[in-house]
């Protein structure tokens, strides 16, 4: 398997991979709230799905009642039943 150039300068420098390619970081709170961070926008929002652009995926939030609690340029807050995440 090929390695990204910048893995190994993540590595060799002990520095995470979210900041090197700017990965999503994603903190669970049970099945009620999803933090997500290092995220560029929001593509589509609704009660039953949200969907969140990254880097180089789009995280598809899955649930019942989503709500974005509240959303800063560095992280949002996602509140409902969460039942699951898909990445595209």
């Amino acid at each position: 398997m090929k390695r990204k150039p910048g893995e190994a300068i993540a590595k060799g420098l002990s520095l995470p991979r979210d900041v090197i390619f700017g990965d999503f970081i994603i903190t669970l709170t049970g099945n009620q709230e999803v933090l997500v961070e290092n995220y560029r926008g929001i593509l589509s929002y609704d009660d039953d799905h949200i969907c969140v652009q990254g880097n180089r995926v789009v995280l598809k939030i899955c649930g019942r009642r989503l709500a974005i609690a509240y959303y800063s340029q560095d992280a949002m807050k996602v509140t409902g039943r969460i039942e699951r995440l898909e990445y595209m």
